[in-house]
């Protein structure tokens, strides 16, 4: 008997756990999506830590954010990118809305802080920002 147990569970969980309801899984992709505004303090003091609001339009109900934003280093400069899911192979309604997240900073070097904010690609496929810079004092 001790031995059927545990057999009449796994057989249990393997026939459980089946992925044959597709109302759950969908293709989807992540792409990058364009800021449209900042809220950046007009400085930093050495050693701090600070929450910076940035805006984006979500451009129709297929777009989703999950606080998902890349943010990259470049000497002085921040290069942040804000992250979209966006639902494949479904039918998306217009519903532009707007969607504001915090990117916590904490003021570690002694220099200006430059921070490019992502807002899509140029007619050439180059990324294009909006740029803010942030003095630090001590």
């Amino acid at each position: 008997m001790k031995r059927l147990i545990p057999l009449i569970l796994i057989t249990f969980l393997a026939f459980s756990c089946s992925n044959d309801d597709d109302s759950y899984y969908h293709d989807y992709h992540l792409e990058y999506i364009g800021a449209v505004d900042a809220n950046v303090p007009s400085e930093f003091v050495f050693g701090r830590t600070y929450r910076i609001e940035v805006t984006i339009e979500l451009p129709n109900s297929c777009y989703f954010y999950y606080n998902q934003y890349d943010y990259f280093y470049e000497g002085t400069s921040r290069l942040i990118y804000p992250i979209a899911h966006v639902d494949d192979g479904v039918s998306c309604t217009e519903d532009i809305r707007e969607v504001t997240f915090p990117i916590p900073v904490q003021a570690l070097q002694q220099e200006t802080y430059t921070f490019k904010f992502y807002q899509g690609q140029d007619s050439s496929g180059q990324d294009t920002f909006f740029t803010i810079d942030v003095p630090v004092v001590n």
